[in-house]
């Protein structure tokens, strides 16, 4: 090869590593123009952070989701340009995402901290609110012969309030909120069906009260008159129109319940006679005077039940009602008896024998004096 051609190669060759290095240098100079998204994409990762430590996930789970879509989507088109050549890169829609990301991370930021400061609020007034539906429980229903379901019901209430109160004082809120609706779903059923059966059996009250001013007024010519409120769980001696005793009794655990027939364990309602004194051994409830039920009434009532199909064929009507001893237990555990302490019922032995009036009644005073006005 001669001297002129090797020279021609050599500035070829020289121009053309020129020409790349012009080239190399204009793209360095072209891509250093452009905007570059990691700073932005930076801002977008603390806004995220910040949101998460708010709480936004839970809180404004809405907007925290878009957000973080928003910074996915970032990712996605940086990773994608990144792979084209240097020339040819745009970050517009990366710093776009990114700065929508950021944005929305911020709001949900915010809206996440006046939530949580309502949401503890709300948590603080539904725990009042409950506890007062629980004092209502306790104060008007605790003592009636509910339904399993409603017992059941009321201290589901009480679990899931205890629970939600835990999770309120450890900071989580929301599942506080979910904790204490759940809990108002219970106790609601339980005082509204609790508050329906209380309602349902002071439909007789008008019957009651004749019944108990029939007894009362017998009581004013001297005699001794027994009457039963079953509501107020006392027994009364009326003597000229005026209490002389008053004790505690126990009845049947089903004593709200009319009773209709053998094995109930209701306790009856009407006007009554002791037939016979039971004493020194003769009962195994240290004593008992026996009441003529089933009455005329009580007989006639059974009659039509079962004419209407609405007892059994096998039903008997019951018998064996008694006032007897071994009371003071704290619960409704006769088979329809009634039951006082030994001591009271010594008591009662000396004021009261074979032919005394006894008359058992739901209640002597109204609904309304019994709830003490309470709403339910």
């Amino acid at each position: 090869m001669n001297l002129d051609k090797r020279k021609k190669i050599k500035w070829f060759v020289v121009g053309l590593l020129s020409l790349v290095v012009v080239s190399i240098t204009v793209s360095v100079i072209v891509v250093s123009q452009k905007e570059l998204p990691t700073e932005d994409l930076r801002l977008a990762r603390e806004a995220l952070s910040e949101a998460k430590e708010a709480e936004a996930n839970i809180y404004s789970e809405k907007m925290y989701k878009e957000s973080v879509q928003m910074y996915d989507s970032a990712m996605v088109n940086w990773s994608r340009e990144n792979a084209r050549f240097i020339l040819f890169r745009d970050y517009k829609k990366v710093i776009d995402f990114a700065r929508k990301s950021k944005k929305i991370a911020d709001e949900a930021k915010e809206e996440s901290i006046k939530k949580a400061d309502n949401l503890s609020k709300n948590v603080e007034a539904a725990f009042v609110a409950l506890a007062k539906k629980v004092e209502l429980y306790n104060k008007l229903f605790k003592n009636l012969p509910l339904p399993k379901s409603v017992f059941d019901a009321h201290n589901k209430s009480k679990m899931l309030l205890s629970e939600s109160k835990i999770a309120q004082q450890n900071g989580k809120l929301k599942d506080a909120e979910v904790l204490f609706k759940k809990a108002d779903i219970y106790i609601n059923h339980a005082n509204g069906a609790a508050g329906k059966m209380l309602r349902d059996y002071f439909n007789d009250y008008g019957r009651w009260k004749s019944l108990a001013n029939e007894a009362i007024a017998a009581s004013r010519g001297g005699s001794k008159v027994i009457l039963v409120d079953k509501v107020a769980h006392i027994l009364y001696v009326y003597q000229n129109g005026k209490v002389i005793r008053s004790y505690d009794a126990e009845f049947g655990p089903n004593w709200m319940a009319h009773k209709e027939r053998n094995g109930d364990k209701a306790t009856p309602e009407g006007h009554y006679r002791v037939t016979k004194e039971k004493m020194n051994g003769n009962t195994i409830y240290h004593k008992a005077l026996l009441i003529d039920y089933p009455n005329a009434d009580d007989r006639r009532n059974f009659a039509l039940k079962k004419k209407k199909g609405l007892l059994s064929r096998s039903a008997g009507i019951g018998s064996l009602i008694e006032i007897h001893g071994n009371g003071g237990k704290g619960f409704d555990w006769t088979s329809g008896c009634v039951g006082l302490r030994d001591r009271d019922m010594d008591d009662l032995c000396r004021l009261v024998g074979t032919g005394t009036r006894v008359t058992i009644v739901g209640s002597i005073a109204p609904l309304s004096e019994v709830t003490k006005g309470l709403d339910f």
